[in-house]
This record gives structure tokens, sequence and C-alpha cells, in this order.
């Protein structure tokens, strides 16, 4: 005798019998058995019989496992309808169970047993094919897949999940032609399905045949416009074909038809990001907290684009938030000891950075920030002992080299600067920028002809550095030698930075001494107007060119704006004295109550 499938009352009874196994013993003999007619004989174990009551066995064990399975048992359960298939060993449903139970502990090849007799006993059976479907497919036996879905798509044509899988599978195959060919046939059975265009958007997306995907999504949206998977997969389309404006209307779309949609509110804020509408990202960042105030990494976006609209005040309680959620995140510690030194908040960004070193202590960028905000501070001395040590831990790192040689010339400490340089150099001698350093630190020592070679073998090494070609050039005008050549190396240096202010002195300069007055004056003039700030040594040779003009009256103005912005200028005062200008420093004193009147 088969045992009949429950349907719904086994999970009705089985809720019952969760109290316990009495009464489901009771509810069984009495649901079977029990008669409230005077004239019926009582029915007792002794009177069944033996098909009677070795069907009751098997309900009872299969009553028992589902009660089990339900309680997560899942051992004890399998056990019950093991016993069950020894009562009843024609049922499919049972082996169909022991199937699904021997995947859920694990059993892959007992499943596959189970499955495959499920499907021999019962062969027109559509859940029992589908289960094996996807047992084959865990063990990649993907052809006798495709088999069971092509048989069960013969059973049951109208299924629509069956032709989704096949087609996926044979997508997963790389079979393309017969993905879309399944999914085409779909569209045959049902006209206005939904899922068919949206997988074979999906398929054409895979294989990167975009105008296909998107024509395949539009479709998908065409049948049901509030379907948001295929308004983000198409989103996504767009922003694999550069097209970011179509990409951040159609995720608006998307937002549009659900608005809870975090990942594509992020996506958004993301692609926003990408174009520069910062304003734009920062409402969808925005967003996104206030959705969840613990999308930690919303707010570090919200704190990286404050920090580049330089609202440095903002940007810091954004990166504070996720520092105190996350108080061992070292990049979030980075990101808002970076924002306390762009606010000069010295002190709080260096305990930021100490927190930092004693978490990784070799980390020698932490070295070098500290030692930026001791020079910050007028501290230098103390960041020298970081940066040598950090030139001991990592020897073969050339740039901390330059960052140590930098701190002594800020102490004025040019010999051991060049030391310093020295040894880099050695280790890197292909490094033009700690050669062209090296040449800086020889001219502080007066070192001319050991800077003018250094300069060319920085040079050598990178024939279009500005700075070195500036430099050189600047070095050769300033003594009134090779003059020519001078001005040749600065408009090198001018052409690779055009808009630099202090290169344009230079050849300006250069002008000078040849006796170009005309030329010098007009690129001077420029010179300053490109210099953000004010500078003493250009505001000099300005007046030095008007005096050569016998401009006299701009030339006192322009060395006055020198010695205001220099006053320990003394060659300058001579200068401005033996013009007939007066006395500088009294004209300086004089200079400063009437701008506090003007303030």
């Amino acid at each position: 005798m088969r045992l009949p499938v429950p349907g719904r009352c086994i999970v009705h009874i089985a809720m019952i019998m969760k109290k316990t196994i009495l009464m489901l013993l009771l509810a069984i003999t009495v649901a079977s058995c029990a008669s409230t007619s005077a004239t019926m004989p009582e029915l007792t174990l002794q009177h069944m019989t033996g098909e009677s009551r070795s069907h009751a066995d098997a309900y009872y064990h299969f009553m028992l496992g589902n009660l089990l399975e339900q309680d997560g048992d899942y051992d004890g359960a399998f056990k019950e309808y093991q016993r069950t298939e020894q009562l009843d060993p024609g049922s499919a449903e049972v082996a169909l169970l022991l199937a699904s139970l021997s995947l859920r502990r694990g059993d892959v090849e007992q499943g596959t047993v189970y499955a495959k007799k499920a499907v021999e006993l019962a062969p027109d059976k559509a859940n029992a094919l589908l289960l094996l479907a996807n047992i084959y497919t865990s063990k990649k036996k993907y052809d006798e897949t495709a088999e069971i879905y092509r048989r069960v798509i013969a059973m049951e044509p109208k299924k629509e999940d069956t032709y989704i899988y096949l087609g996926s599978l044979y997508a997963g195959m790389k079979r393309w032609d017969e993905a879309i060919k399944t999914l085409k046939q779909l569209e045959k059975v049902n006209p206005n399905s939904l899922m068919a265009p949206y997988y074979m958007g999906r398929i054409y997306s895979d294989r990167q045949m975009f105008p296909e995907a998107i024509a395949e999504f539009k479709r998908a949206i065409a049948v049901r416009d509030d379907f948001e998977p295929a308004y983000t997969s198409l989103a996504f389309v767009y922003e694999l074909q550069n097209q970011p404006a179509s990409a951040i209307e159609t995720y608006r779309r998307a937002l549009a038809v659900n608005p809870h949609n975090m990942e594509v509110a992020s996506r958004l804020g993301q692609l926003f990001i990408q174009q520069n509408s910062l304003d734009d990202a920062l409402e969808q960042f925005k967003l996104l907290v206030a959705n969840d105030p613990r999308n930690y990494d919303a707010y570090v976006k919200m704190g990286l684009i404050y920090a580049e609209k330089k609202q440095y005040e903002r940007a810091k309680e954004s990166f504070l938030v996720v520092s105190q959620a996350e108080p061992k995140d070292l990049k979030i510690k980075r990101y808002l000891a970076s924002t306390l030194v762009a606010l000069e908040r010295y002190d709080e960004a260096l305990a930021e950075y100490q927190a930092i070193l004693n978490a990784a202590p070799d980390d020698t960028d932490i070295l070098l920030q500290i030692s930026y905000i001791y020079a910050q501070q007028k501290r230098t001395a103390q960041a020298i002992p970081l940066l040598a040590q950090a030139v001991r831990d990592q020897p073969g790192k050339a740039e901390l080299y330059l960052y140590l040689a930098n701190a002594h010339m800020d102490l004025e400490e040019y010999g051991r600067a060049a030391e310093v340089l020295k040894k880099g150099i050695e280790l890197a001698p292909d490094r033009d920028d700690l050669m062209f350093t090296l040449a800086i630190a020889y001219e502080k020592q007066g070192r001319r002809d050991d800077m003018i070679n250094a300069l060319n073998k920085a040079l050598e090494l990178k024939p279009d550095n500005p700075d070195a070609l500036n430099y050189l050039g600047y070095s050769y005008a300033e003594k009134g030698e090779k003059l020519d050549e001078a001005i040749l190396l600065i408009k090198r240096a001018l052409l690779l930075k055009p808009e630099s202010g202090y290169i344009m002195d230079s050849l300006a300069w250069a002008y000078y001494q040849k006796g170009m007055l005309a030329e010098a004056l007009d690129l001077m003039k420029k010179a300053v107007d490109k210099t953000r700030d004010d500078d003493p040594v250009m505001r000099e040779h300005l007046g030095d060119i008007y005096f050569k003009r016998s401009e006299k009256a701009k030339a006192r103005e322009q060395w006055l704006r020198s010695l205001e912005l220099d006053p320990k200028n003394g060659k300058l005062k001579d200068r401005f004295r033996g013009a007939g200008f007066g006395d500088p420093d009294v004209l300086l004193k004089d200079l400063k109550p009437r701008k506090k009147s003007m303030k």
C-alpha cells in the first residue's frame, strides 16, 4: 500500500504533535479506528490486518520525521523517514524527502541515490526531476542537468521557471546560442514573459553585446515598468558603455521604483563623484546615512567630498563619526588626521598619527606626516630623529633621504643635508630629484661649481626637469654669465611649466641682464600677477627694471614693497638710500600706521 501525500494537513497535525508523542499516537489511532457508533466493533491492534498496521506504522514514522525535521533535528528525521521507506518502499514522496534531507545533511551522494529513486518511482513528477537536476548541477554534470530540464519542459511546456533554469545553465556553459534559443522558445509560449527579455539582456551583457543587452532590458521594462532589476542592469550596461548621463537617469528611475534600494543610491553617489558632481553625490550619501546611521562607508564618502570642497570642519565631523564607531580602522584615522592638518589643528592631528604609529610602527608615511607637522610648528629639530629612524628602518627607500635632507636644510644644516643626499644618490643614482636638491645644498654652502655640476647631472638624468632647467638658467643670469644659454634653458623650463611665475621671473631677469628691458618689464609684470603670494625678490627685480628704465617713482614703489616683505634685505636698503629715495626704515615705520587706519 502506497503512503498518500498528507498535503497541508501534515503541518497542522505536526503542530499538534509538537506537544507530545502520546498526542500523536492518540490522534492517529482515534482518527483511524475509533467510532462513536455502538454497532461498530472496537478496533484494537489485535483486530488490525497486517496491511493496515503497516500503513499506520509508516504514517506514524512519517509524521514523527516531519516533526523532527521542523525542530531542526535532521539526523533524527532522516532515521524516521528511512523507517517510513522500509514500510512503504514504493512511495516517491518519501524518497524525495530523503533526497532533500540528505542534501541538507551535506550528503550529496546519498541525496543522488534517493533523488534517482524518486524519479524512477514517479518519472512524470517534475519536482523530483528538478531536485535531481539541482544535484547534477552541484556535481557539475551540466549535460545531464540540461537533459532533465528539457524533459520537464516537454512535460510542462508552460512552466516558465524551467526555461529560465535551462537558459541560465546554457549561458553558464557558454552555449550562448542555445541559451538565447531557449528564452525565445519561452517567449513563444508566453509572449508577455518578463523574464525572457530580462535574462536575454543579462546574457548579451555577459557577452559584451551591449546594444543588444540595452534593447532587451528596455523590452523587459516595457512589459513591466516597475521591474527594478531591469533598471539596475540597464544602468550598469550604460556605465560599461561609458554613458554616465544615461546610467544616472536609469538609476534614478530604479530609485523611483524602490526608494529604499540603498545599493542603487550608493552606486548613484559614486557615479556623481566620477562626474565631479560633488553636490549631487553628497545628497545621495546623506540619503544613505539618513536611512542607516551605521552606513559608515557613506560617512567616509561624505568626508572625502567635504575635504575636496575644502569644507574641512564638515569633513572632520564625518570622519569622526566613523573613527568613534571603528576606532581600530587606521585608514579612517589617516583621513581624520589629514583633515585636522588642513584645519591647522596640529596637536590633534599628532595624536591621531601617533595612534596609527603605535598600531603600525613600521609605517614610514606616518613618520613623514608627523615630521611635516613638526615643520609647520617650527619644530623641525624634533622631526629629524623620526626621519633618521625611517631611513635606518627602510634604507632602500630613496625618498626618505630627500625628506631628511630637506629637514636639515630647514635648519640651515646644509653640510649635513648634502651628506644625506649623497648617501641617497649612492642608493638610487638615477633619482634626478636627489641630485637637484644636492645642487641647492651646494649653493647654500657657497659651492657654486659643485652646484653647476650637480644641476647638469640632474639634467642628464631628466632633461625635461623644469626646476633644474630654471635653476641652472637663473644661476647663469644672476651672474650675467652665458646669457644666451641661460635664456634657452629658462625658455625650455617655461614651456614645461607655462604658468609658473617664478620661471617667468628668471627669464625676465635674464632679459634684464642682456639689456632687453621692454621684454623684461612685460614678463616681470606677468610674473608678479601669476604668483599667488607676493614675493620680495620679484618686487626687487621689478624695481630694478624700472630703475634701469629711469622710471624712478615706480622703482621706489617696488623696492619699498620688497623691503616691506623682507625688511632684512640690507643691500636693497643701501641701494634705496643711494638712489636718493630716503631712509627705508623710516618709510616702513610710516607705512604701518597708515595700513592700520586703512583697515
